[in-house]
């Protein structure tokens, strides 16, 4: 915006100079100033247009991934879900926060893009979209019946071999496992063979 601003008024100055004694450079660079404010006006079309593409297919895209996020939690109440998609409580990373709201009502704290809920699960929200869902808490189960407090083989006999397994603090051991897509991740932590957290994650 700064740069077509000080483009015009280059361009009115040129105008402004036209003003002179010979008519005939005057009219020359009149001539130029015009097509030097077209030539601005032609660039801010484009770049609006271009802003305006952006903006629309970004749009597309949150509402392709809510979509993609309401079919898998829509399978995952009916039962023809697959066992291993990365959910929690039957809420899929992608989704809207608004779904949320409408399964578990007004949250008990919202703050810094966290929001926890009363039965214990908790999201991170970034505009309006849950990029994280995760517990510390047992009885929130994932599609595949695994939930916090269970045994650390569960995890394995659940979903097979994980995709990364890693140290934590605390004597802790994280294990993790991708989507085929790689659109989102579980994450299992464990402690003296138990585990104590679950996530679900978009990476996106």
């Amino acid at each position: 915006m700064k740069k077509t601003l000080a483009l015009l008024a280059v361009a009115a100055m040129l105008i402004s100079a036209g003003c002179g004694k010979n008519d005939k450079p005057a009219a020359e660079v009149q001539q130029n100033a015009s097509e030097a404010v077209e030539q601005v006006q032609q660039t801010a079309t484009e770049v609006q247009e271009n802003a305006a593409e952006t903006v629309n297919n970004a749009v597309n895209d949150v509402q392709a991934m809510i979509d993609d996020a309401k079919t898998a939690m829509t399978n995952i109440k009916n039962g023809t879900g697959e066992k291993t998609v990365a959910a929690l409580d039957g809420i899929v990373p992608g989704i809207n926060y608004e779904t949320v709201t409408a399964m578990y009502g007004e949250p008990i704290s919202f703050e810094n893009q966290i929001v926890q809920f009363s039965n214990g699960v908790d999201l991170k929200v970034v505009d309006d979209v849950v990029k994280e869902v995760s517990t510390m808490y047992d009885g929130i189960y994932t599609p595949a019946q695994v939930a916090v407090g269970m045994a650390e083989n569960s995890i394995a006999e659940a979903y097979g071999e994980a995709t990364s397994v890693e140290n934590g603090d605390n004597g802790a051991v994280i294990y993790k496992y991708s989507s085929k897509d790689n659109k989102r991740a579980l994450e299992f932590v464990t402690r003296n063979g138990r585990i104590s957290e679950i996530k679900c994650i978009l990476n996106q």
